[in-house]
């Protein structure tokens, strides 16, 4: 009596039986199933050398662009008084310009063609390609002219200019006259000159107000009213002084001090400043090309100050 408990546990009927039967033979069947299908079933290994192949071959293909070096175009100029843009079209990376415009704005000057190695992310590859371009005027002795209280400027000391007037086509009566410094000039120096009126002189003045000055005499081509005809005879008696521009704090200016300049604008100037405020300092060029385009940042490069 003690032990009956057991006895009506393990004690089934006929139904339950005949179940317990059944669910013994079919999980025998599972078991069986699983033992015999591999047997007429082949697993053939997969094969990888196809997709290897085309893995490789697209490792190469992005590979490649980093071994190969930038290809320049370059033509002849003196890297003491080269400007942004000249260098920038001759194919130099933004950084290099940058970086070159930054050593000659600080005074810095090149007595040898060696010494452009110097520049910040100049590889040997870059300056083979440039070495035979390179003329130095005057064994680099460059009048910078700094301080000149007079708006005038003689032949003999003018920068060379990025605009394609030769001396042999400005008229023998201008010769004699001395060239007009345009980053200092007023209103009335500039109605000495043939072909500028009271109305583009004023335009001439407060585009350079707006720009900062003026860094390239071609840069007269963007003020409104000026015709290219105007242009070729007034560019030869003109020179300019990049080292007078004013230049802007990217870093700590307003969307307002931005967007006044014409090479930015309001509404690139937000983006600028918004992107300042997600990623930081800015600290070259190359990290406004995200919002600046990539014509107007050439042209913008000289007016830009990085540091505190």
């Amino acid at each position: 009596m003690k032990n009956g408990w057991i006895r009506e546990m393990f004690s089934f009927s006929t139904k339950e039986r005949r179940g317990i039967i059944i669910l013994i033979l079919i999980i025998f069947l599972l078991i069986l199933t699983g033992k015999v299908i591999p047997l007429f079933i082949h697993d053939d290994p997969t094969n990888f050398s196809k997709w290897e192949s085309e893995v490789n071959a697209w490792l190469d293909k992005t590979e490649k662009p980093k071994l190969t070096e930038i290809a320049l175009h370059p033509v002849t100029f003196d890297p003491n008084s080269i400007d942004s843009i000249t260098l920038a079209n001759m194919g130099l990376p933004l950084k290099v310009v940058a970086n070159w415009v930054k050593y000659l704005g600080k005074g810095g000057r090149f007595r040898n063609k060696e010494e452009v190695k110097k520049i910040f992310g100049m590889t040997p590859v870059l300056f083979e390609q440039l070495d035979s371009f390179i003329v130095i005027g005057n064994n680099g002795a460059v009048a910078l002219n700094k301080g000149r209280t007079s708006s005038r400027i003689k032949p003999s000391t003018a920068p060379v200019q990025d605009a394609p007037i030769r001396r042999n086509d400005i008229p023998a009566e201008k010769i004699a006259l001395e060239l007009l410094e345009l980053n200092s000039a007023d209103s009335a120096h500039l109605l000495q000159i043939r072909g500028i009126g009271t109305v583009l002189a004023s335009r001439i003045i407060r585009y350079r107000n707006l720009l900062g000055g003026y860094y390239a005499i071609n840069q007269l081509k963007e003020v409104y009213g000026l015709r290219e005809e105007n242009y070729s005879s007034v560019a030869p008696c003109l020179t300019v002084d990049p080292s007078a521009i004013k230049t802007l704090n990217i870093n700590f200016s307003t969307v307002q001090d931005l967007g006044h300049h014409p090479y930015i604008g309001y509404r690139t100037a937000r983006k600028v400043v918004k992107l300042r405020d997600k990623t930081g300092r800015f600290s070259t060029a190359d990290e406004l090309s995200s919002v600046i385009a990539a014509d107007s940042l050439k042209k913008l490069i000289p007016y830009l100050k990085f540091g505190p």
